[in-house]
């Protein structure tokens, strides 16, 4: 059985099992928790600056973790979920290339919202 066969029926039976709906609430509301505790200690203004181009400001961070779980989890498990803004799949996708071309990671500062 191929990799993507197992996933689809991963997937499948995940949409079925509702046990895990909350679960990945959880875990969302963990990560976004620990996320915005590490970003706390900055001002407004530190959260868009980029200091070197290998590292993504603090905002961009906060903002692919939604994406992340939006594209991965809620698009796929939630039947009728529609996704909040198309654009996001570019702006903050990292370097999952089979959902999508990344925003390149040198000008992530540049983004004002």
């Amino acid at each position: 059985m191929t990799p993507t066969r197992i996933a689809v029926q991963d997937r499948e039976a995940a949409k079925r099992d509702t046990s895990l709906r909350g679960s990945a609430a959880e875990r969302y509301t963990k990560v976004r928790r620990t996320s915005e505790a590490l970003a706390r200690p900055l001002a407004p203004d530190d959260y868009g600056l980029q200091a070197m181009p290998e590292v993504s400001p603090a905002k961009w961070h906060l903002a692919h973790t939604s994406w992340f779980f939006e594209t991965f989890l809620l698009k796929p498990f939630l039947p009728g979920y529609r996704e909040f803004h198309p654009q996001f799949g570019h702006l903050f996708n990292s370097y999952y290339n089979q959902v999508g071309s990344p925003f390149p990671r040198p000008q992530r500062g540049l983004l004002s919202r």
